[in-house]
């Protein structure tokens, strides 16, 4: 399966699920990056009195990331990897809050890494206006999991 061939739902590339999955679609994905769109629904966990704060866009992103991750993932056979955030390295904002039913586009690019750790800058667009850009470092749960565990003599620890 080629990567210019995937999109759709954003279920088919993630581990979430409903209240957490708030990306609808995989728009377009390439070998640096993943666009998605997402509609903020009234029952968003981030959603209080019709509003969302811009801190809610970091997960946004970080799951427009994991799902630039299981897109990969796919195309070679595997299935959606669960990450982790290990570091919100900056987070800017341009608007005050996000409401209810705001379409958002979403674009993770990938800005280095290898397949335990990777950097990734995000955006938040809606309506064509740049709203947030958020840089995060993820690590793969099941391999940092794996090196974590190894003896500290064989490349895992100090």
């Amino acid at each position: 399966m080629s990567l210019a061939s995937m999109s759709g739902p954003a279920a088919r590339y993630l581990p979430h699920q409903p209240p957490m999955l708030l990306i609808d679609d995989l728009v377009e994905v390439t070998e640096q990056r993943a666009v998605c769109r997402a509609v903020i629904q009234p029952d968003c966990v981030f959603a209080i009195d019709g509003r969302v704060h811009p801190a809610a866009m970091i997960e946004y992103v970080a799951q427009a990331c994991a799902i630039y991750v299981g897109a990969l993932s796919a195309r070679d056979g595997g299935p959606p990897r669960l990450g982790l955030i290990m570091a919100c390295r900056e987070a800017d904002f341009a608007v005050d809050a996000f409401a209810v039913g705001d379409e958002l586009t979403i674009v993770a690019t990938k800005a280095f890494g290898g397949n335990q750790m990777a950097a990734f800058t995000g955006t938040v667009s809606r309506g064509g206006a740049l709203c947030a850009t958020v840089q995060l470092s993820v690590v793969d749960a099941a391999l940092a999991a794996l090196s974590a565990a190894e003896p500290s003599g064989a490349g895992g620890g100090p």
